[in-house]
């Protein structure tokens, strides 16, 4: 079940709220970081609000949220990044614009993934890398559990098929579960709230809650799911390394 880019834009434009609540981000980006040989001009797709990229040999940043008052929030954070509005399916970018690409968890959004991969595939120079971190299916288990709606995401072999060998090479794919815990279900569902993961279609949120006796149930659920280190709340994460075909430049 994907969400529509409006939902998207108007869940993300929630900038204030964010930084509570993008744990998986920080955690993902850490692990997506070590994998990427980030140089000269650089493209954040689904930048959020920005990521600090001055440990690599990157001469310049221009990042892309489909969230205007993301991008109001990245500016203020990032004053030389350049913040760009727009929709990852339709990047406002020339052909063989940059020398590498980084996504993380953005374009699992997208409502054609293939679609949104080919503009990324586009605006790259030949021989530039791309370094994606995506939500795939079978993330969420413990709310689904609980009886909670979740977003289902697209199978990670799916996922990863869609970087065709005509395209990509050098491809390097991981699919990893990155688990979380939290001190109360509570501050778990707000947690979601990060990745858009309570946008529509009732994702996070409880079907048929009638008042404080269902919430003490799931509560009382949720504590039996409980582990020294909390309660958990697991991703599946498919993490992507590519070269795009041609001269390296």
């Amino acid at each position: 079940m994907m969400t529509s880019q409006s939902d998207v834009a108007g869940h993300f434009s929630r900038a204030h709220q964010y930084d509570c609540h993008n744990l998986l981000q920080r955690l993902t980006a850490n692990k997506l970081q070590t994998k990427a040989g980030l140089r000269g001009h650089l493209l954040d797709i689904g930048a959020g609000p920005g990521t600090d990229f001055s440990l690599f040999p990157v001469n310049r940043v221009t990042t892309v949220d489909i969230a205007f008052a993301m991008c109001q929030r990245l500016r203020s954070l990032h004053p030389s990044y350049e913040a760009v509005c727009a929709d990852a399916s339709a990047l406002p970018f020339a052909d063989g614009r940059f020398d590498c690409l980084y996504s993380n968890l953005a374009l699992q959004w997208c409502t054609d993934f293939t679609v949104a991969l080919a503009e990324a595939y586009r605006v790259l120079k030949p021989g530039g890398r791309g370094y994606f971190a995506m939500v795939c299916d079978g993330a969420l288990p413990e709310l689904e559990t609980l009886g909670f709606c979740v977003n289902h995401f697209a199978p990670a072999p799916q996922m990863a098929s869609a970087f065709s060998d005509h395209d990509w090479c050098e491809l390097s794919t991981e699919v990893a579960t990155e688990t979380l815990h939290f001190d109360d279900l509570r501050t778990l569902l707000y947690s979601i709230k990060g990745v858009g993961a309570s946008a529509r279609h009732g994702a996070g949120q409880a079907k048929a809650l009638r008042g404080r006796a269902d919430w003490q149930a799931r509560v009382d659920n949720a504590e039996r799911m409980r582990t020294p280190m909390g309660l958990p709340l697991s991703y599946q994460i498919l993490y992507v390394s590519a070269q795009k075909r041609g001269a390296t430049t």
